[in-house]
């Protein structure tokens, strides 16, 4: 039998998950009408944050996926025209992502969609209670971290 403090964490963590997956059905119905689904789009924008030029084995670390499974999604995104692939400067069997002009463009209107659903689902938070939840999400990002790395 577990404890209060055990059924907290249970419910936390529970929770934690249903608000991800609700966000991420909140941004696919949104991006929908852009023929963009929750993979590419996803794809798209750790692309942009991770800078032009990353090599494709970093960007699948940085977005918690395999390699495989960041190909398809990169083929997907080439057969639009939203990237391009090239080889590694320093590394043979390396291939560099960069995004294309249309990409650039596509993820003006992506984020504009993002703020909308954003806005919507934050809409009765206060700030000081987002930053809470900034805080201890690091926290379980940091833990996190520092278990991957034993």
């Amino acid at each position: 039998m577990i404890n209060a403090a055990e059924e907290r964490r249970v419910a936390f963590i529970t929770r934690l998950f249903l608000a991800r997956n609700r966000y991420r059905f909140a941004m696919d119905d949104q991006f929908k009408p852009l023929g963009i689904t929750d993979a590419t789009w996803r794809t798209l924008f750790y692309l942009e944050q991770t800078g032009d030029g990353v090599l494709q084995k970093d960007l699948a670390r940085v977005m918690g996926i395999e390699s495989p499974g960041l190909v398809r999604l990169l083929d997907t995104l080439e057969a639009k025209d939203l990237l391009v692939r090239k080889p590694a400067v320093n590394d043979r069997r390396g291939k560099t992502v960069h995004l294309t002009p249309q990409a650039t463009a596509l993820l003006a209107e992506l984020h504009l969609s993002a703020a909308q659903v954003r806005d919507q689902l934050l809409e009765n938070i206060s700030d000081t209670e987002i930053q809470t939840c900034i805080t201890v999400l690091d926290k379980i990002l940091d833990a996190a971290d520092r278990g991957t790395q034993s």
